[in-house]
């Protein structure tokens, strides 16, 4: 499949792109769309599938399916280009955009990057309990700074 040069994007939609393409193959984790007019494929992650959970995208899509799309990232690793898809932000029955300012993809981008720093640090609060509050009078709250 690979001719043995890297492969390059100029073929790809842009980013944020809404297409129609069909369901190429199912997995566990998703389900690969064929992007047309380029020999790519992308992938709609279960999680983009639907605004409810998936837990088996073989329920969703089969092998042949045509279904909307937005093209949410592009990106290279080890000279192959990732494209991820999402179906959830498109209405399926006429490929209309339910996310035109990508609000919801920044969102979920941003969620996803803040749960991939595991340093494995443990985090100290800088609590002091067993306290009384001079000004309120509630227990269990640091005194007030003023």
């Amino acid at each position: 499949m690979n001719s043995g040069r890297p492969e390059t994007m100029e073929n790809l939609p842009a980013l944020y792109t809404i297409f129609q393409g069909e369901v190429a193959m199912v997995t566990d984790y998703g389900a690969f769309i064929k992007i047309p007019g380029c020999r790519k494929q992308g992938l709609v992650h279960r999680t983009h599938m639907s605004s409810c959970r998936v837990d088996k995208p073989s329920e969703i899509v089969d092998v042949g399916d045509k279904v909307w799309v937005k093209l949410i990232g592009r990106e290279m690793k080890n000279d192959r280009i990732k494209v991820s898809l999402s179906m959830k932000v498109v209405n399926q029955g006429t490929g209309k955009d339910l996310d035109p300012n990508n609000v919801i993809i920044e969102q979920e981008e941003r969620r996803r990057r803040s749960f991939q720093d595991y340093t494995g640090q443990k985090i100290t609060l800088e609590a002091v309990l067993n306290t009384t509050c001079k000004k309120c009078g509630c227990k269990g709250k640091e005194e007030e700074k003023t």
